[in-house]
């Protein structure tokens, strides 16, 4: 199999038709060379050698690679892989704060990111215009551009407030079921979703303490910050449908009656929005 080409496979369905939902994709998770490119992505990664709560780092693993990713596989196969807590660090912030970042073990890792090169094609291709943050290509730099640039076109026409929205631990609360529901429009394969399920689940140790996560997806996972994404776009979607795409006769009617027009750019669960 070549990974590249199923990708654009997949990317080609979802745009083609924005209402298909799309089946058969366990089974790329069991594919040998899926995983070898999984794993491949994530022995590049600056952290590859931080353990998880198992105590194996990328090092270990790869002592006897072929073996250990032909245990994955079968796992998957079997659908018996079960996910292991995270292991919860905290990072300061620069105001003083700390921020909660999950460690996952090599073999999730590596599971986590099979996973995100089959949903992230997908998404992709019907991903809002509007979203900037953790995609390809795009960063907080695109954002600010696309506000200048928009804010120079219309010039002159009365724009008064900057608003900037920040959702407060936006990772921790992010509903599962919802996003569930969310990933089940574009995706018919239960057995994604169901191991999707089991990684949102998995639970979260901090100082020898295990806890369910009840809500949320931990900041630090591979999906993490895509499933973050596929929740916000039903937002980035309901701005485009009600505002971002009027006619310069209903922007002026807004106005006189009172209401607002606006532009809009995300990033991540930041929204800053010209009005």
């Amino acid at each position: 199999m070549h990974v590249g080409e199923m990708q654009k496979k997949l990317s080609q369905w979802a745009t083609e038709d924005a209402d298909r939902k799309i089946t058969d994709l366990y089974s790329l998770l069991c594919n040998a060379e899926w995983l070898r490119v999984a794993h491949r992505h994530v022995n590049a990664n600056q952290g590859r050698e931080t353990a998880g709560i198992d105590g194996e780092t990328m090092q270990r693993f790869k002592e006897n690679l072929e073996a250990n990713l032909e245990t994955l596989r079968a796992l998957l196969k079997a659908k018996a892989f079960e996910p292991v807590p995270v292991n919860r660090v905290y990072i300061p912030k620069p105001d003083g704060r700390k921020r909660p970042l999950g460690i996952l073990t090599i073999r999730d890792r590596i599971v986590q990111e099979a996973l995100r090169m089959i949903l992230e094609p997908i998404w992709e291709a019907t991903f809002s215009n509007r979203s900037y943050g953790f995609r390809p290509n795009r960063s907080t730099y695109d954002a600010i551009a696309y506000l200048s640039n928009r804010l120079a076109d219309y010039q002159g026409q009365g724009f008064q407030w900057v608003i900037e929205g920040d959702i407060a631990s936006y990772f921790d609360t992010i509903p599962p079921r919802r996003l569930i529901k969310a990933i089940k429009k574009k995706v018919a394969d239960r057995d994604i979703r169901a191991l999707l399920w089991k990684f949102l689940r998995a639970g979260v140790r901090y100082r020898g303490i295990r806890t369910d996560t009840l809500t949320g997806t931990p900041q630090g996972g591979i999906v993490s910050p895509l499933a973050a994404n596929i929740y916000l776009d039903q937002l980035d979607k309901y701005m485009e449908s009600k505002y971002l795409h009027l006619t310069k006769g209903a922007r002026a009617r807004r106005r006189k009656q009172g209401k607002g027009n606006y532009l809009y750019a995300r990033y991540a669960d930041g929204t800053p929005v010209q009005a």
